[in-house]
């Protein structure tokens, strides 16, 4: 279950060199739409970090977001 009092800070995901990864510096896949094109992109290790499950908080909802065991991310409300 979410704990809306316990937080952390999410450590930014760092490039092969150790320094921290930028949208921009990023390489889309075949297919995909380039990355200025898009809103801003969140790595979802920044989001989850080691966890599989982080709640997030939209007003006074409550959200959950997790990730499967075949890497999928579910939202719940």
């Amino acid at each position: 279950m979410c704990d809306a009092s316990r937080s952390s800070a999410p450590k930014p995901p760092a490039d092969a060199s150790g320094s921290p990864a930028s949208p921009q510096t990023a390489r889309p896949s075949s297919g995909q739409l380039p990355l200025q094109s898009l809103p801003r992109v969140i790595p979802v290790e920044q989001l989850l970090g080691d966890e599989d499950e982080v709640c997030i908080l939209c007003g006074s909802q409550l959200y959950r977001l997790r990730r499967t065991r075949q890497g999928k991310l579910i939202l719940y409300k």
